[in-house]
């Protein structure tokens, strides 16, 4: 498999990620609009108060639903690299898969769902109910602070932690072994 092969497959795995996890996240926001809402600045989060039933259910099942598309996602995006592969397919193939597919996640949540559409556009739908017009929104910075955390930034740290995991599940796949012609034993006679 060459480079731009290996290219296509990952940014073809990343955008199913991305539009997975963006149908998620929009989504559980539609059913209870404080579902997200401890990753909210704290302002925002004092200013609001508890978190509904409704929103801790919409938020547990975003959870559960977001783990088994970072799961599913790469083990169908391997299962196409090993079928397009000309041997053994290695760690490497897989690792390069896992971890453009979560830089894709990490900066399409940073740029577009957090600065374009939480701080920017504010759809009614991402401003939780008594918090409309605090400047909090607009801080640009909080969420590149929960990305890169001190003293050490993990979620940076998990997008080639997620390509390690994704390059040492295991290589073979029932679609991949190897189809042997059925012979029957001679009769002898």
């Amino acid at each position: 498999m060459d480079f731009w092969e290996l290219t296509g497959v990952s940014l073809g795995y990343a955008l199913l990620l991305v539009a997975l996890f963006t149908i998620v996240i929009v989504g559980s926001l539609h059913i209870a609009r404080d579902a997200l809402l401890s990753d909210y600045p704290p302002a925002i989060q004092e200013r609001y108060g508890e978190q509904s039933a409704r929103g801790r259910r919409t938020a547990a099942a975003a959870g559960l639903l977001n783990l088994l598309v970072f799961l599913a996602v790469p083990l169908l995006g391997v299962l196409e690299l090993h079928d397009r592969a000309d041997g053994s397919l290695g760690f490497w193939p897989p690792f390069a898969l896992g971890t453009v597919c979560f830089l894709a996640l990490v900066l399409f949540d940073l740029v577009v769902l957090d600065w374009r559409l939480f701080c920017r556009v504010q759809p009614r739908f991402m401003v939780l109910p008594g918090t409309e017009g605090m400047p909090e929104y607009r801080d640009y910075a909080f969420h590149v602070r929960v990305l890169a955390p001190r003293p050490v930034p993990w979620p940076l740290v998990a997008i080639p932690g997620y390509g390690v995991a994704v390059g040492a599940a295991p290589q073979s796949s029932p679609r991949s072994a190897p189809r042997h012609a059925h012979v029957p034993p001679s009769s002898g006679r």
